[in-house]
């Protein structure tokens, strides 16, 4: 399954949204399927984007079989943060194009902080 980096915002926007911090046991973002949805929170919490709940496999104690998000950790809000300003999304996707579902997450993340620290001149 190829990363979604627009369905990844959709999911920070959300849970920064929400007036409570309870766990979401099952987060449905529309126009994306439930399971493509579960699949990038499962990334997501591995990245270190998401506070959440994770069931793990008894045979696999390192695989992550279920994630239940409640919040953004720190690292979740910088990233979201450096992508909603329009003018540092818009350069993100210019720069990076047709290659941004292939290219490494700490690139994107790297490349949104360094054009958000020339927007505020620095």
């Amino acid at each position: 399954m190829q990363r979604d980096m627009e369905l990844v915002i959709k999911v920070l926007e959300f849970l920064e949204n929400r007036d409570e911090i309870s766990v979401v046991e099952k987060l449905h973002i529309d126009g994306f399927d439930d399971r493509v949805v579960a699949y990038h929170l499962r990334r997501m919490f591995e990245a270190g984007l998401l506070d959440a709940e994770s069931t793990n496999s008894k045979t696999t104690p390192d695989r992550i079989i279920t994630v239940y998000p409640f919040g953004l950790s720190w690292e979740g809000h910088e990233f979201l943060d450096s992508m909603r300003n329009e003018t540092v999304a818009a350069q993100v996707r210019q720069k990076l194009g047709s290659s941004l579902a292939n290219v490494p997450f700490t690139i994107i993340r790297e490349l949104a902080l360094a054009l958000g620290r020339t927007q505020v001149g620095l």
